[in-house]
């Protein structure tokens, strides 16, 4: 069949255009169409053809159609190249939509751009339509080369506008080779993806410069319906939302998106979003994102270089909304900090869930926030996270919120969080809440192990407990530490609930492990007050202890202090009588417990100890 030549009107039944070459005229206005001025019909097809803008030009090309791509109707694989100082607005294959079984074709778009400095130009590139995308319209696998200079650059890589029905992305791939300016970039589509569309796998490469790089894995704006993001992936420098940067919602999910990030140059800030920049709602679903970022050099003197990881969502997760299984690894030099939300960079509630995310800090003095930055209310959970600090940085300072970083109400459950300490760090850790926990809320069971060398701060469940709470059932294990702090002094303090328990709260049946180094240890809560109560609590003990102490030892069930019990089978102790233990102070409510030399603990308890309240061999 002989190919058509360019026509005013449009391509009908199967006709297909021919593969021309086009070419702008410098320093003027240029309007080109490939194939159609109206629109791409029926079963007919688009040319493969190529285009190339005039320098200092305003340079309009339309791959395909001038109109709108319909029914089965294909657009070719056409080839767009920007030069010089110009405007430029490619539109891959149709002006207009992409609608029925429509295909779009796979295009490459590419632009070296000069420009003047405060006076910017702008180039816009739609990978398959102007417009929206819908039916079963499917966008073709396109590319994008950028290069700016001074040059702000918007690439969509299917719709320049929204995708719905059944539409589905394209498999595309953006390289910004150097940036000095803007770009914005989006995977899909530049509005939204709703009802059935689904995003393609898209690929995003963003390098070099000191320009500003914001790149949406699939859509600038919301999913909605049952609208699923796709599996992109993601390398360099820039801000990066895994999917939408606004809301999931409905049904809706966001995709398993891969990261790899360096967050250097003069810019000291960037930040992912693994699945929405705004809230997940309804019954919608973040993906399972995964992110590995150096973070630091490169910068002027004293940069201090942040970095932020929002698993699923910068703002809410709420009503039945759920975060994915999130894993995150993060390198960092001095005067780096990063800041890990496992979640929602906001709040939990209705009955949200939170993912079960796993990070990695390397070096980088690092705030986690295993479910919600924010806090946590109504029956919403938190997810069973880790975080796993690496290294030896005498200046890192690691704070750990298992589930929120503010208060937990209602009936909001903790969940079962891990934390492992760094070497040399600070390290403060609550398993729960960083305020308070009040109304009904529960907090997880939760591990908490300081690092070798390190200063160990922790609350097993909030800084406070009130209202009905009821504390989760925590390990604490303290650091290991030679340097051999005097009696008094202490390397960590391992509080297993709250600093405060107030009205009817209940503590935890905790554990508390000490390390090598000194331990200020609390079974319960540094304060009771009203008819709070602990739990029965064990304090474990190995050999090399150090000077350690019990502050509240309780021995008697269903007292403020609970019924606590002393382990020394690690000891290889076997009865009372082998324990050397000082006389009891009436005054003081203390023993003295020696294990060797240089190794005790001061037991504060309301009577003088006996063998029931240890666990021997």
């Amino acid at each position: 069949m002989a190919k058509v030549p360019f026509t005013n009107g449009s391509l009908r039944g199967t006709q297909v255009g021919a593969d021309e070459a086009y070419a702008g005229i410098d320093s003027t206005y240029n309007v080109l169409i490939g194939d159609a001025g109206g629109s791409i019909r029926n079963h007919a097809s688009g040319g493969n053809d190529t285009f190339t803008g005039g320098a200092n030009a305003t340079n309009i090309f339309f791959g395909d159609a001038n109109g709108d791509i319909t029914d089965f109707g294909v657009g070719g694989s056409d080839s767009f190249t920007g030069l010089g100082t110009a405007t430029n607005s490619f539109y891959g294959d149709a002006g207009g939509k992409l609608s029925g079984h429509a295909l779009g074709g796979n295009d490459s778009f590419s632009e070296t751009s000069g420009g003047k400095a405060g006076a910017p130009l702008s180039s816009y590139f739609y990978g398959d339509a102007g417009g929206d995308i819908t039916g079963f319209a499917i966008g073709g696998d396109d590319v994008f080369f950028g290069r700016a200079v001074f040059t702000n650059f918007v690439f969509a890589g299917d719709s320049g506008g929204d995708m719905s029905g059944h539409s589905r992305g394209g498999t595309d791939t953006f390289t910004i080779a150097v940036n000095f300016s803007t770009f914005t970039i989006f995977g899909d589509a530049a509005g939204s993806l709703s009802q059935y569309a689904t995003g393609g796998n898209d690929h995003f490469v963003s390098s070099g410069g000191d320009g500003t790089s914001t790149i949406y894995g699939d859509a600038g704006q919301d999913l909605r319906g049952h609208a699923i993001g796709g599996d992109d992936t993601f390398q360099g420098t820039g801000t990066f939302y895994g999917d939408v940067g606004g809301n999931i919602s409905d049904n809706a999910a966001g995709g398993n998106d891969t990261a790899s990030m360096l967050a250097s140059r003069g810019l000291p800030v960037d930040a992912f979003y693994g699945d929405a920049g705004g809230s997940i709602t309804n019954n919608g679903h973040g993906g399972n994102d995964s992110l590995t970022a150096l973070i630091g050099g490169g910068g002027p003197p004293n940069t201090v270089f942040l970095f932020s990881f929002f698993g699923d969502a910068g703002g809410d997760l709420l009503q039945n909304a759920s975060g994915g299984d999130d894993s995150f690894s993060a390198g960092g030099t001095i005067g780096s900090a990063v800041f890990f939300y496992g979640d929602a960079g906001g709040n939990l509630s209705g009955h949200a869930h939170g993912g079960n995310d796993d990070f990695l800090s390397i070096r980088a003095s690092a705030t986690f926030f295993g479910d919600a930055g924010g806090n946590m209310s109504d029956a919403s959970m938190g997810g069973d996270d880790t975080f796993t600090a690496s290294g030896s940085q005498n200046t890192a300072t690691n704070t750990f919120f298992g589930d929120a970083a503010g208060q937990m109400s209602g009936n909001s459950r903790g969940g079962s969080d891990t934390f492992f300490g760094a070497q040399n760090t600070t390290n403060t850790f609550y398993g729960d809440a960083g305020l308070e926990m009040i109304g009904n809320s529960v907090g997880g069971a939760d591990h908490f192990t300081g690092g070798i060398g390190s200063t160990n701060t922790a609350y097993g469940d909030a800084l406070s407990m009130s209202g009905h709470a009821v504390g989760g059932n925590d390990i604490l294990t303290g650091g290991d530490d030679a340097s051999g702090l005097p009696v008094g002094s202490f390397n960590d303090t391992l509080v297993g609930d709250a600093q405060l328990l107030a009205d009817r709260a209940r503590g935890g049946n905790d554990t508390i492990v000490s390390g090598t180094g000194n331990d200020d240890m609390w079974g319960d809560a540094q304060l009771i007050i009203g008819r709070a109560q602990g739990g029965n609590d064990s304090f474990v003990f190995a050999a090399a202890n150090g000077h350690d102490k019990i502050e509240d030892f309780g021995q008697t069930a269903g007292s403020q202090s609970g019924k606590d019990h002393i382990d020394v089978s690690g000891l290889g102790i076997g009865d009372f009588g082998q324990l050397a233990i000082s006389a009891f102070n009436d005054t003081t409510h203390e023993s003295i417990i020696t294990f060797s030399l240089g190794n005790d603990v001061i037991v504060h308890s309301q009577h003088a100890l006996t063998a029931q309240d240890f666990i021997f061999v």
